[in-house]
């Protein structure tokens, strides 16, 4: 499982991966992109366990099975937030679904490898080897259902009208990154298999050995994918791309108080992207004013407690704008006020 790129490239994706994960920890905040964020963390300490010469190290103190099955496990996970990350831009999360998932698989995983005893030898080899196939049977099978989940909480976001476009986007380039991934399990899988029959051909002998270098080209198209957001946000465009940024913010915050107001809901199904935008914003406003709510100091509680007429002076005394939905969008998410 070792990477076997020159030390140069290798070390190299490892500190861009590693830059990108804090640069987006400290500068993209949103809900969505965190969990992004957190996918790309789950790559990136796979990629540190095969990096060459930290996996020569991490092999020598400890044994080339223990590191190799927390890189599964650590896999396992990366589906898991691969697909909590589609099912945020679907507005669908079921995290607690997902989560019992990734303790049951990885359950499994470390059982079966623990069951398997011969510390020396690659799971593969050990007897009998009916381990090895349920071993990677688990692994491949729970990579799959989290992908198989993600596409299809994405295919139903598509098929709707909800304004969520600009998440969906980048989720379904990490779904698609993500059936790669599946891919490779399943190639460990076939392994499993002809190496218990006794039948490893050139093409398994082959994809044994270019299987380690696999992962390290993963992580750095994923880096690629995220470092996008982290240039967008240092790009030193206040005004205009600000205001683009922020459209993810204001369709949670259109989300959440459309759900409160729904009468004010108009088919935006038509609408090209910046109407839609427009639009959102002036439901915003129509339903701040239809429920009375301050936009300077509003929190989710308000939408289930507000009374369906105005009541708050402050709202009759000024108008509500566009800047002001907009600074409350970037609150909504920044300042936890959906908590």
């Amino acid at each position: 499982m070792r990477n076997h790129l020159p030390l140069a490239l290798d070390l190299g994706i490892l500190i861009f991966a590693w830059i990108v994960v804090i640069s987006r920890f400290c500068l993209v905040r949103s809900r969505h992109a965190r969990i992004v964020t957190v996918l790309i963390l789950c790559f990136t300490a796979v990629d540190t366990l095969k990096a060459g010469p930290i996996n020569d190290a991490l092999t020598f103190y400890l044994d080339a099975r223990t590191v190799r099955l927390a890189a599964h496990v650590l896999c396992v996970v990366a589906a898991a937030v691969a697909a909590w990350a589609a099912a945020s831009a679907a507005k669908r999360l079921r995290p607690g679904r997902l989560m019992s998932g990734v303790v049951a698989a990885s359950a499994g995983l470390i059982a079966l490898d623990g069951l398997a005893g011969q510390r020396d030898h690659v799971i593969e080899a050990v007897h009998p080897q009916g381990i090895a196939v349920a071993y990677f049977t688990i692994y491949a099978g729970s990579i799959v259902v989290f992908e198989a989940y993600a596409a299809t909480v994405l295919a139903a976001a598509i098929r709707t009208d909800r304004p969520n476009r600009g998440l969906l986007a980048p989720s379904a380039t990490v779904v698609a990154l993500f059936l790669a991934t599946g891919l490779n399990a399943f190639t460990l899988l076939w392994y499993a298999i002809r190496a218990a029959a006794g039948e490893i051909g050139p093409v398994e002998q082959f994809q044994r050995n270019s299987n380690g270098n696999l992962f390290a080209y993963f992580t750095l198209v994923v880096a690629l994918v995220g470092a996008a957001a982290v240039i967008r946000r240092t790009s030193g465009e206040s005004a205009v791309n600000r205001s683009s940024v922020n459209v993810t913010e204001l369709q949670v915050l259109w989300g959440d108080l459309t759900d409160a107001a729904p009468h004010v809901k108009l088919d935006m199904k038509d609408l090209d992207p910046d109407a839609r935008t427009v639009r959102m914003i002036t439901e915003c406003i129509d339903t701040l004013y239809d429920l009375g709510l301050d936009p300077a100091t509003v929190t989710i509680t308000d939408l289930h407690s507000s009374p369906s007429a105005p009541s708050l002076k402050t709202l009759t005394d000024s108008r509500v704008t566009a800047t002001d939905v907009i600074n409350l969008a970037r609150r909504w998410e920044s300042q936890s006020l959906r908590d």
